[in-house]
């Protein structure tokens, strides 16, 4: 009887994990596109507005909202809400400000996932980027961060598996930029499977450059 009950119990988390894995990734990954195409100058497509809404919609399995107290309709909300406010903005704004403002509803995205991101991250044997943005900054800064941002997620994507990653807003969440003395956003850490410190690249507008070359170096 124990060792069926236990069995059921590991059942039961293993398959909250993946909920709650699918939940946030599929948002994630929509919301990374529409970022994307923002930052290349494309009108939002209103296809994937709605994409995106009904993804951030969709019901949260109750094991999953018990289990994970950053899964809660009150901070759903706060993502709804300011999702909704984007939205009735569109019509009134260009391109670049829409980028602007959905790059702070991305950050908002990272805020509400921190702690679920931060399990995932540590627990990649892949080669890792961590990534410091930062929702409040001088405007050189936050215009930098927003770019760069854009630039790591096109990188990864281009190299589908290869690498695990993690934005962070510093502005909210700046524990680990004390823990490896990063004293600068934007800024890029570069971590082995093992989730020892590689690299370290701070406030450099070549991030990308400097962040590949290094990437080749440990390949070859």
């Amino acid at each position: 009887m124990l060792i069926k009950i236990t069995f059921q119990l590991i059942i039961l988390i293993f398959s909250t994990v993946i909920l709650r894995a699918q939940y946030f990734e599929s948002i994630e990954k929509e919301a990374e596109r529409i970022l994307i195409s923002l930052s290349e100058g494309d009108s939002l497509n209103p296809s994937n507005l709605i994409t995106l809404k009904n993804l951030l919609y969709s019901e949260i399995n109750d094991d999953v909202a018990k289990s994970y107290p950053d899964f809660n309709s009150r901070s759903i909300d706060s993502l709804t809400n300011h999702l909704a406010e984007f939205e009735s903005e569109l019509k009134n704004i260009s391109t670049d400000s829409a980028f602007i403002l959905f790059n702070n509803w991305y950050l908002h995205l990272q805020n509400i996932f921190y702690d679920y991101s931060k399990e995932k991250f540590y627990s990649s044997n892949k080669t890792k980027i961590l990534f410091f943005s930062t929702s409040m900054s001088c405007y050189c800064t936050m215009k930098m961060s927003r770019i760069q941002t854009t630039e790591l997620l096109k990188f990864v994507s281009d190299e589908p598996g290869k690498y695990d990653y993690w934005v962070i807003d510093s502005y909210w969440f700046n524990e680990l930029q004390i823990k490896y003395e990063t004293l600068f956003a934007p800024s890029v850490l570069v971590f082995d499977g093992s989730n020892q410190l590689l690299y370290k690249i701070e406030y450099e507008e070549k991030m990308l450059t400097q962040l590949t070359d290094h990437l080749d170096k440990v390949k070859n």
